[in-house]
């Protein structure tokens, strides 16, 4: 499973280096690191690629598609699935089909900040293996250093039931990142 999880980290790097890039962002904590690459499709869909590292606890992998929506100057969302592998030191392996979405306000008096929310849920019927349902929440703060970066602060938080276990925080706190935009 390292090699695994080594394979993925290179060709999330790989993938940074290509000119068509959009997103690039790295963020994290005391307890995790998380990596995610986003691609625009065409002008409304938004593919998206994850791994997330926890110490003690193992790595979560993800891949997804939204359909994005600008609905005013102010407020934008996506919603759409992904898909989620956790491979764990400790607990079983698990697997879900998560659905959701984002919804991110940029005030009208300053486009360098934004407020983005963002929940996936797998119930038990789209969740595989030895996981019982999956849920993810994000909420945070941007603010727009340049065309190029983005800068944010939140709170994540990646919860799971198992066979053997139930509420098992996958990822449970605050963050700080940065998105690089290409």
């Amino acid at each position: 499973m390292k090699l695994l999880s080594h394979s993925f980290a290179i060709v999330l790097a790989s993938l940074a280096s290509y000119a068509t890039a959009d997103n690039l962002s790295l963020d994290l904590n005391d307890d995790a690191l998380r990596i995610n690459y986003q691609h625009s499709i065409d002008a409304n869909y938004q593919s998206d690629f994850a791994w997330t590292h926890v110490k003690d606890l193992g790595n979560s992998f993800s891949a997804g598609l939204g359909l994005n929506q600008q609905f005013n100057n102010d407020l934008s969302g996506a919603i759409g699935g992904k898909a989620v592998f956790q491979q764990h030191d400790d607990l079983p392996d698990g697997t879900a089909i998560a659905i959701g979405g984002t919804l991110r306000v940029t005030p009208a008096a300053d486009k360098k900040l934004a407020i983005a929310a963002s929940l996936y849920l797998a119930p038990n019927v789209l969740s595989f293996g030895d996981m019982d349902n999956y849920r993810e929440f994000e909420l945070r703060g941007e603010y727009k250093v340049s065309e190029q970066l983005t800068g944010y602060v939140g709170y994540r938080n990646n919860r799971a039931d198992y066979d053997q276990a139930n509420g098992v925080k996958l990822y449970d706190g605050a963050m700080i990142g940065a998105q690089f935009h290409f």
